[in-house]
């Protein structure tokens, strides 16, 4: 049967037991607006991740936790977010299902504040770094809690543009973060940026995700018939079909590095344009913007041209190996702005390479199990990518040079794309 009905959930006790049922969400004006209340709640969560990076270069901050300038111990406060970030996001992606999206993302906001205010009052590097891993534990299921309220708001129609305005939220938290806490910490201290932060949180992000958001749209959902599929086996069939499928093992190095590359970039950026390139204050917010805000722009254009196109594993390789490229050439460069500049550009091709990944992985994944394979090979991206902060800040320490940290980007760069070239001829 190929015609299809829709029904109000009133009907759904007349719909024939033979055809499977989809409920799709009731057209509500307000959708745009949950929309754009979890874009500020994704933007405020990157300030936060951000935050400690700018402080790399602040003695008051080094002298206060007792560390000086040990780009180990610096990098071990990063390193240590996100892979609290990774596994909570992999292993607590459930509690949006149990406790309500809205009720949850409550508690986590609430949260977020608390700890960002504890950080600002923070006395020791052991009580700062005990605060990363459980902001990062807070933060980690925001990201299965958004796309569950798209996915609960928004027809299948609309999804695509409903997720893209709160995935813009990770390169613009960068590109507006470095520089606010920049002149946060430059103009009122470095306690005073978390204390802000903490009540960016509190006193606009939660009332705004406890007075605007709600689980569902108002009305009972249109019920939707579509034509029986053929029947795939077990889910857990379906789990050991992508585990055993090499195409997904591709994605996954391949979101390792690019996962690498941004944290590396997240965390390292502001130090090296101060230590390294010497740049004051202003050109330091500016070319801290800058990356990430090329970054937005390579996502946007690339996300436009693969679809026209429809080849994706071209786009991903191409995307990262120029990225991993252009980062070669930053270390090969001795004029600082040049330099800052080519910093730019390898972040508009980290940008481009992104969006057609998550377009491949419906090609590769068996749809059954889509949620449970983006979820998997994104959370062991951001357990690996968890590693990079740690590891380029023990190679400055070891080399005395952040040219090592960078090409250790590059090297990760060049893996990542290559895991792109079986894929390259047919999809």
């Amino acid at each position: 049967m190929t015609t299809r009905a829709l029904y109000t959930a009133a009907d759904a006790t007349d719909v024939p037991s033979t055809l499977p049922v989809v409920a799709e969400p009731r057209s509500s004006s307000r959708r745009w607006l949950i929309a754009s209340i979890l874009f500020m709640a994704v933007l405020s969560a990157f300030f936060d991740r951000i935050s400690v990076a700018v402080l790399f270069t602040n003695a008051d901050f080094q002298n206060a936790l007792g560390t000086g300038f040990n780009p180990t111990r610096m990098g071990l406060l990063m390193s240590s977010f996100v892979f609290a970030y990774g596994c909570s996001g992999v292993l607590l992606s459930f509690v949006g299902d149990v406790y309500g999206m809205r009720r949850s993302l409550v508690i986590g906001t609430a949260c977020w504040g608390i700890l960002m205010a504890m950080m600002g009052a923070a006395g020791s590097f052991t009580t700062m770094l005990t605060l990363r891993i459980l902001l990062g534990v807070a933060e980690g299921p925001q990201f299965s809690i958004t796309n569950s309220l798209v996915k609960r708001w928004f027809p299948k129609r609309e999804q695509a543009r409903a997720n893209s305005i709160w995935m813009i939220g990770s390169p613009l938290g960068s590109a507006i973060g470095f520089p606010l806490m920049f002149y946060l910490e430059s103009t009122f201290g470095w306690r005073s940026a978390f204390v802000f932060l903490a009540a960016l949180n509190l006193f606009v992000i939660l009332p705004l995700v406890l007075f605007g958001l709600r689980d569902h749209p108002p009305g009972p959902p249109r019920i939707q018939l579509e034509p029986a599929a053929p029947r795939e086996g077990s889910y857990l069939s379906q789990v050991s079909l992508y585990f055993c499928d090499w195409r997904f093992w591709m994605l996954v190095i391949f979101n390792s590095a690019a996962l690498i590359y941004l944290w590396g970039l997240n965390s390292w950026l502001p130090s090296y344009l101060v230590k390294v390139r010497g740049f004051d204050l202003r050109h330091t917010s500016f070319y801290a913007f800058l990356p990430f805000f090329m970054m937005f722009i390579g996502e946007i254009l690339s996300a436009f041209l693969s679809d026209r196109v429809g080849r994706r594993a071209i786009f991903c390789l191409g995307g990262l190996l120029f990225a991993g490229a252009s980062m070669y050439v930053v270390t090969a460069v001795a004029d600082p702005h040049t330099a800052a500049l080519m910093i730019a550009v390898s972040a508009f091709f980290w940008g481009a390479a992104l969006p057609p990944l998550f377009a491949l992985a419906p090609q590769i994944l068996p749809s059954r199990v889509m949620a449970s394979g983006v979820g998997m090979f994104n959370g062991i991206g951001n357990i690996v990518g968890a590693l990079s902060p740690l590891i380029i800040g023990w190679l400055i320490s070891q080399t005395g040079s952040f040219n090592a940290g960078l090409m250790f980007l590059v090297g990760a760069s060049a893996i990542g794309s290559l895991a792109m070239l079986p894929l390259v001829r047919r999809y």
